[in-house]
């Protein structure tokens, strides 16, 4: 493995440093009817725990690290233990090492591990027992429920055993103020599917800074029924102590067996096999098999600076032309000043929605240099000043910019009209907007504007945002817009009508909401029968927002017929107490269950790893499923085509554990999308 320390400059711009503890914010003029764009620093991340802590331990003073450890990844030199990993959902295991270099940043003491968001890092690690010692540097850039930083553990996954056995570091939301960090979840699906979880009293991502983490598990310490474990979790030195409702401390809970050998286990940084991979950097790992004192644990924090600069590795961004092109604005050397070219003008009437894909390109100095949605009440000439060659009556309804900020007439938008998803605006800058996929689905009603823009980086993540806006205009007055911006360039691919989903009223059945607004978990299909040595075809309909993998239908093998529409689990539905559930099967070639988990499974799509393609596909798709029962063995053949006629194709197959000749049921279930189930036909 090859150690690779970045220092590439950007193709057309200088890249930007975050500094550890600040997140960027741009520099906006009154001239450009903008305003600055402020991301909070990060308060005292100790301040709880220090509150929590006695006197004696808040003074507790560093000793020495401890040499005897187990495993130690300083990240300073090339190490042949540290290996790139990426998720392949059509292999088994789901996180697979890669030939890829690895990137190494500057961290808080000499180099760092860097991952990118499109992939992780696998060390080698084994388990070293229940007695324990785990400590860990990282500087996250961006961050996400669930999202792991260091995740860990015998079984991560099942393939080996059929069930999960890990430890994660992650952000969530259990808190209910907000996503904190860090969360603890520890999960054991081989005993009684044991969950616990632990999360911060104070609500705080510490993102763009960098923390030290140190847990340390006794097994001598469990809780009062002798089934967990009472570890202790410290953030920068300093012990966190939560608390429940009630004032009582809440222990750090995880599951015994969770640092047990196993050629099966799995030592990952910032990527898992579910859930959004980190980008960001990990310094100074260290695993000891015994539990190290408040001193060494505060001797762990003090030997790295936590001030130390994070310069986020650049992209080397080459602007290219899209031939195919619709229209363009800007200049592809960034030169084009404010209000100086328009796109092409659209119409948009009262009740429609137009969804507009485009690529900006930008120099990532200030979040206004990039795309703008311009309304007004005429179609004036393309690349020409709208004030200018409009009529008499011209009129601007108002100016949405990529940067969640805005404005008509009467002044700048409500801030708080605004929903974006970033949380570090460097990152927003200097990542995705220097190079991003966009789409903007754009609707009018009545007298309020919509812009719900998508803005995709180079490596596939995506932000959102949001804005519905009051505007001077009825529903019979004409509205129109235009594209425009300022220092960028922009190719305008496509402007098309939205798609509208309507229920089939020829539909056998139907699953999920034509808004998308289901949740996961609230609607199900009436089963269908799956009988052995039988082939079972269903037809039915899919649309989707487009946007993530797990938003499109997902097929529950189960062992009897439940009611429709109802939960079919029996906690807390309809299902007998003797309800099993063999397998759950996404769209995405992804799934669960001790069929999957157990690891006999394949996946083959013809997608390959061109998840953009099946994702537009999937948004208004008609889909053959093909059911094969035969004994043991499973398959299903999906057949995807698209509303241009184009086909993918996935299969799925794996060994169930539904005895030969028991009954077998499938339920279509689905999460912020909509199906219409139009045929099922059984040979």
């Amino acid at each position: 493995m090859k150690k690779k320390v970045v220092s590439i400059m950007m193709g057309v711009m200088m890249s930007a440093s975050l500094l550890a503890g600040c997140s960027s914010s741009s520099d906006n003029t009154s001239g450009d009817a903008a305003s600055s764009q402020e991301a909070s620093v990060a308060e005292d991340a100790t301040e709880n725990a220090s509150e929590a802590a006695t006197q004696e331990e808040a003074a507790v003073a560093a000793s020495e690290i401890p040499d005897d450890y187990k495993y130690y990844f300083s990240f300073d030199e090339e190490d042949e233990r540290v290996h790139s990993a990426i998720q392949d959902t059509a292999a088994t295991p789901i996180v697979q090492t890669t030939d890829d270099a690895v990137t190494y940043v500057t961290g808080v003491s000499g180099n760092a591990l860097y991952v990118d968001g499109s992939k992780g890092a696998k060390l080698d690690v084994n388990g070293v027992g229940d007695t324990y010692t785990v400590s860990f540097w990282v500087c996250p850039e961006r961050s996400a429920n669930y999202m792991p930083t260091l995740q860990y553990g015998p079984d991560m996954h099942g393939d080996a055993t059929g069930g999960q056995h890990y430890v994660n570091f992650t952000w969530a939301d259990w808190n209910p103020d907000g996503s904190a960090f860090p969360c603890v979840w520890a999960y054991d699906q081989l005993d009684d599917a044991k969950w616990p979880n632990w999360y911060p009293d104070e609500v705080n991502t510490h993102v763009g800074e960098w923390s030290n983490i140190t847990l340390t598990v006794d097994p001598t310490e469990l809780s009062e029924d002798g089934t967990l474990i009472i570890s202790h979790l410290y953030l920068n030195g300093e012990e966190l102590i939560g608390y429940d409702s009630d004032g009582n401390v809440r222990p750090t809970y995880v599951v015994s067996g969770t640092m047990s050998e196993s050629d099966n286990f799995d030592f990952l940084l910032g990527i898992n096999y579910w859930d959004a991979i980190m980008k960001g950097a990990f310094d100074e790992v260290y695993v000891y098999d015994y539990v190290l004192d408040a001193s060494q644990i505060k001797a762990l924090y003090e030997n790295g600076d936590a001030s130390a600069t994070y310069d986020a590795p650049s992209h080397d961004v080459v602007l290219t032309v899209d031939e195919n092109a619709i229209d363009t604005v800007g200049a592809t050397d960034f030169s084009n000043g404010w209000w100086s070219d328009w796109s092409q003008f659209t119409e948009l009437k009262d009740g429609e929605t137009k969804v507009v894909k485009l690529k900006n390109w930008s120099d990532g100095i200030n979040s206004y240099d990039n795309y703008s949605v311009l309304f007004t009440n005429e179609e004036t000439p393309a690349h020409e000043d709208p004030n200018e060659s409009g009529s008499a009556d011209h009129k601007e309804y108002g100016v949405v910019r990529a940067d969640a900020f805005g404005w008509t007439p009467d002044g700048d938008i409500d801030a708080s009209l605004f929903n974006y998803s970033w949380g570090n605006w460097g990152t927003w800058l200097t990542q995705v907007m220097m190079e991003a996929d966009v789409e903007l689905t754009i609707s009018r009603n009545g007298s309020e504007l919509t812009v719900n823009a998508v803005q995709t980086d180079y490596l596939g993540s995506a932000n959102t945002c949001t804005v519905t806006f009051p505007a001077d205009i009825t529903a019979d007055d004409d509205c129109y817009f235009a594209i425009t911006g300022e220092a960028c360039y922009i190719d305008i691919l496509s402007i098309e009508d939205a798609l509208t989903v309507e229920a089939d009223p020829d539909a056998i059945d139907s699953v999920g909401a034509t808004d998308y607004s289901n949740g996961w978990w609230t609607d199900w299909a009436a089963p269908i029968e799956i009988a052995d040595g039988t082939t079972t075809t269903i037809n039915l309909k899919n649309y989707s927002d487009g946007v993530d993998n797990w938003h499109n239908y997902v097929m529950i093998f189960t062992n009897e017929e439940t009611e429709a529409h109802k939960n079919p689990n029996p906690d807390e539905g309809v299902g007998s107490a003797d309800h099993v559930e063999y397998a759950a099967v996404r769209a995405d070639a992804y799934g669960w269950d001790a069929d999957i988990e157990s690891g006999d499974v394949t996946y083959e799509t013809s997608w390959g790893d061109d998840w953009a393609t099946w994702l537009e596909a999937m948004k208004d798709a008609d889909v053959t499923l093909t059911i094969t029962r035969d004994g043991s063995s499973m398959v299903v053949d999906a057949l995807i085509v698209d509303k241009d006629g184009n086909e993918l194709t996935n299969k799925t197959s794996w060994t169930t554990t539904c005895a030969a000749g028991d009954p077998m049921y499938m339920i279509l279930t689905c999460e912020e999308c909509y199906i219409d189930i139009m045929s099922v036909e059984v040979e």
